[in-house]
């Protein structure tokens, strides 16, 4: 079973380790890590913490085990629940990809919170030449989905990058 964690970690080098040690202990798998940031820095939850969400594949007693690991630690877990991601594509941009930086691509797209990119795969040939991204992008439903994908041809619209997506979605 897919399932959303919502943690609370320290802001501080070595936490975000700390909280997936419980995960690789319980042998569950870890489909993404999301780290909720801004442009100016982490999204702070209180004080000295960081927000992050994890996306676990494992069964329900291998979850409450991880749980209760994490808690131990002193981790705080803000949520649990089923993953709300349903519906997911894999696009493919051509271009100068990094130079016009992928980050702010990314960031768009988790921004909507109606979506995230949940994987990338970055081909870089030279420094001068084109590259290529394959990004998945995982969205709450098939209209949200779309409104992505609107967003994206807007993003490399702008970028002057070529945007490949599946058949289906054109």
């Amino acid at each position: 079973m897919k399932v959303t964690m919502d943690i609370e970690l320290k802001d501080e080098p070595g936490q975000l380790i700390l909280a997936l040690e419980p995960v690789s202990r319980n042998k569950a798998n870890l489909i993404s890590v999301f780290h909720y940031h801004k442009a100016n820095g982490a999204t702070k939850t209180g004080g000295d913490k960081v927000q992050v969400q994890l996306v676990l594949d494992a069964k329900v007693p291998v979850i409450e085990k991880i749980k209760e690991d994490m808690e131990k630690t002193g981790i705080r877990i803000l949520r649990i629940g089923e993953e709300k991601y349903r519906e997911t594509i894999t696009v493919i941009m051509i271009g100068h990809v990094v130079n016009t930086d992928i980050r702010d691509t990314i960031s768009r797209i988790d921004e909507t919170g109606i979506a995230e990119v949940t994987d990338m795969s970055l081909s870089m040939p030279e420094i001068n030449e084109p590259t290529s991204a394959a990004i998945t992008i995982n969205a709450i439903g098939k209209d949200e989905l779309k409104k992505v994908v609107t967003l994206l041809k807007q993003i490399t619209k702008e970028k002057e990058l070529l945007l490949v997506l599946p058949i289906e979605i054109e």
